[in-house]
C-alpha cells in the first residue's frame, strides 16, 4: 500500500478520515490507469504502423519460404528484446522521480512506492506491450503474399 507524506505527516489514505485525502489517492489511481491506457494505446498503434512498414518485407521471407510461424516468432522475438529493457527502464525512472520530486519539493509531498510494486508493474508493462504485439503480429501473418509485394508505401 502506498504512503501518502504532506507536510511531513504519513497518513494510509485508506483508513483516515480526511476526505481530502481519500480524494487525492483517487485522483493518483485514475491518472495511472488513464496513463496505462493511453501507453497501451501508443503502444499498439506503434506496432500496427511498423507491421503496415513492413508488408513488403514479411511477403519477401514468406516468398523465400518463412513459414506464419517464423513471421509470427520473429515479431514476438523483437517484442521481448523491446519491452524487457523497457520494462526495467520505467521502473528505474519510477523511482528517480519519486527522489527528484522528494528532493525538489523538500518533503512537502512524497509519494513512496515499496519494493513489492516492482513484479506487478513490470507484469503490467510487458503484458500490455506483448499483448499489442501479438495483435500487430497475428495481422502479419494473415498477409497476402501478392497483396503484400504489390503493396506501395
Amino acid at each position: 500500500m502506498m504512503m501518502l507524506t504532506l507536510a511531513g505527516a504519513s497518513l494510509d489514505p485508506a483508513s483516515h478520515p480526511n476526505r481530502l485525502i481519500v480524494a487525492v489517492r483517487f485522483m493518483v489511481v485514475a491518472v495511472a490507469w488513464v496513463a496505462t491506457g493511453s501507453t497501451f494505446l501508443f503502444m499498439a498503434i506503434n506496432r500496427f504502423s511498423q507491421v503496415r512498414e513492413r508488408t513488403r518485407q514479411f511477403a519477401i521471407l514468406r516468398v523465400l519460404g518463412g513459414s506464419l510461424f517464423f513471421i509470427l516468432t520473429l515479431l514476438l522475438q523483437e517484442t521481448l528484446l523491446v519491452a524487457l529493457p523497457g520494462t526495467i527502464a520505467g521502473i528505474v525512472l519510477a523511482y528517480f522521480h519519486e527522489w527528484l520530486i522528494s528532493t525538489v519539493l523538500g518533503g512537502l509531498f512524497v509519494l513512496r512506492t515499496p519494493y513489492s510494486f516492482w513484479l506487478p508493474a513490470g507484469m503490467i508493462a510487458a503484458s500490455v506491450f506483448f499483448l499489442a504485439s501479438s495483435c500487430s503480429a497475428w495481422r502479419a501473418t494473415k498477409l497476402e503474399v501478392l497483396d503484400a509485394l504489390a503493396y506501395e508505401d
